[in-house]
């Protein structure tokens, strides 16, 4: 019984996805590891992070008029005495309050592509595989939402119904 569950993860997925998977873990380690040498550390290692997740927020309030400002990813202890790595203020609006909170979602599929064509984007390279997997571990860490982004969203009922209702008004006129 255990054997052909093994068997069927093994077709699932190959030895390849298996140590891209296992390299990302690897990369996960590290970065929590040299997180703990001290701030400094701390602060160089979440920058890139901090960086392209703050970036989606204001790209998408930029373009959907939600007048963005106080952009930083400069990290802080808030007040509840833990780490703030970056930050955004904008206007939510009906129309900006849900995509803008949502933007870092976006960098999920770009990791994702990362991974799927690393084979064609390294060409061979060691050097670049390895950068393709720190790239594409940048991406997914930086599409998690913080419970900011979260408090944000659901704080803005209107946005969620007005998005709410194109999603639903695509998904029937598309079938």
């Amino acid at each position: 019984m255990v054997a052909s569950h093994f068997h069927n993860l093994a077709t699932l997925f190959s030895v390849a996805d298996l140590l891209a998977f296992g390299s990302l873990v690897l990369i996960g380690i590290l970065h929590r590891w040299v997180s703990q040498w001290g701030k400094f550390f701390l602060v160089v290692s979440n920058l890139p992070i901090s960086l392209a997740h703050e970036l989606a927020h204001y790209l998408t309030a930029l373009a959907l008029g939600g007048q963005p400002s106080g952009f930083t990813v400069w990290p802080k202890i808030g007040k509840d005495k833990r780490w703030v790595f970056g930050s955004i203020s904008f206007r939510p609006t009906m129309l900006s309050a849900l995509p803008t909170t949502l933007a870092p979602l976006l960098w999920l599929p770009v990791g994702g592509l990362l991974l799927l064509s690393r084979v064609e984007l390294a060409q061979g390279s060691l050097e670049k595989l390895c950068l393709i997997y720190l790239a594409a571990y940048v991406c997914i860490a930086a599409s998690m939402l913080s419970l900011m982004d979260i408090k944000v969203a659901v704080t803005n009922p209107m946005s969620v119904i007005f998005w709410g209702g194109i999603c639903w008004g695509a998904s029937t006129l598309l079938g």
